[in-house]
């Protein structure tokens, strides 16, 4: 897939889970006079109605415990670059795990990165490359700019492996992002054997991780 349509593709993706958000929050809205008329009735006959409180809108990310667990064990990486992820947990953006500013929402740069964490540019890249080689950390590329200009000449975005870090549901995880991760699966080619892994079954509209039993049945299945 080229890194063009894979970007499109991913914000198409999450532009429609917005709608479907929006059209959620419109038939969730609730006729309080309606409510008061039913809980009349339901006082008459014993009941009582109440209000759920409010959901924690904390923003979290989450840490993949067992992932990272053998990752540590492996000495997969370096107490630098561990440090390093942890420091951009703050950045990995809600459902599509891509590194991005807080406050504007875009994607961050190598040297938004470096800004943002008040460090030389020079370490940051040679710390962000470590961790795109090793699965860690992924890249979209555009080949067609890489063939005419021989470089990235624009905004490349990167995103957290959801396999290791992920901020979301682990059972709805964006699609194109799933196959961004499958299909560049360094993690598994170098033999480092997670405990879950990132799968999408044919037909779904998301991905998730499964079990190590799970997922080498699936891709049995698919070969």
């Amino acid at each position: 897939m080229e890194g063009g349509d894979i970007v499109m593709d991913m914000e198409n993706a999450l532009e429609a889970a917005e709608k479907r958000a929006r059209i959620r929050d419109n038939e969730n809205v609730v006729d309080l006079a309606s409510v008061a008329k039913e809980e009349q009735k339901a006082n008459e006959q014993g009941y009582a109605l109440y209000k759920l409180k409010d959901k924690n809108k904390a923003l979290f990310v989450q840490a993949i415990q067992q992932n990272l667990d053998v990752l540590i064990r492996k000495e997969y990486l370096t107490n630098a670059e561990l440090g390093f992820l942890f420091s951009l947990m703050p950045l990995v953006q809600l459902h599509s795990n891509g590194i991005t500013d807080t406050e504007t929402g875009q994607f961050m740069t190598v040297s938004d990165i470096a800004k943002y964490l008040k460090r030389d540019r020079t370490g940051i890249s040679s710390t962000i490359q470590s961790l795109l080689e090793k699965g860690i950390l992924l890249e979209i590329v555009d080949s067609q700019e890489i063939k005419e200009h021989k470089r990235s000449v624009t905004r490349r975005p990167i995103f957290m492996n959801p396999e290791i870090i992920y901020a979301g549901d682990r059972n709805r995880i964006n699609a194109t992002l799933s196959k961004l991760v499958i299909e560049f699966d360094k993690l598994e080619r170098k033999k480092v054997l997670l405990m879950w892994k990132l799968w999408i079954r044919n037909g779904e509209e998301f991905g998730r991780l499964f079990t190590r039993k799970s997922y080498i049945e699936l891709k049995k299945m698919k070969e």
